[in-house]
């Protein structure tokens, strides 16, 4: 005998059609999920990348300008030293805004000339060429006078400035 077929009524038709479309929907879902959380994890590799090839971009170029920038320093001291024998006159103006401008140059590639007047010895912006007796215990590692500029290159020392320390014995 023929089992009896459970009735199909329209509302369990379409139950089962809603039904259907549910389980659909919950898995477009998490597909949609999935796709989210993999663009999110593609994004964040991507900034990584970029952001570590900017910086070796950067550190190239500052490599390149490092020698450039010393060679306008050392050109600096030649023209200073050359005001250092010049006469009053048209030639010494001249040399004299040719050191501003070359000062000038330096300022818009970040390079500044590092403060004439510092009163303690520090090692780690100075390099000490001679010392001198100091008068006093309070005078002992003071800076007596600074023999060649010191240049800074952003935050760090392009070259130390020379300077002459006073020395308690």
């Amino acid at each position: 005998m023929d089992e009896p077929r459970p009735e199909i009524t329209p509302a369990s038709a379409a139950d089962a059609r809603v039904d259907r479309l549910l389980e659909k929907v919950s898995i477009l879902e998490q597909l949609f999920v999935k796709r989210i959380k993999d663009d999110q994890a593609h994004a964040a590799a991507y900034n990584t990348l970029y952001q570590d090839m900017a910086k070796y971009r950067d550190d190239a170029f500052r490599g390149a300008q490092k020698p450039l920038l010393k060679g306008l320093v050392l050109l600096y001291d030649t023209m200073r030293r050359s005001l250092a024998g010049m006469p009053d006159g048209a030639a010494r103006e001249t040399v004299e805004l040719h050191v501003e401008e070359l000062v000038e140059l330096l300022h818009r590639h970040d390079v500044e000339r590092m403060a004439e007047t510092p009163v303690r010895f520090d090692r780690s912006t100075q390099q000490a060429l001679g010392t001198e007796p100091a008068a006093t215990p309070e005078e002992d590692q003071t800076v007596a006078r600074v023999v060649r500029d010191g240049f800074r290159w952003g935050t760090q020392v392009l070259r130390p400035q020379e300077v002459v320390i006073r020395v308690h014995k």
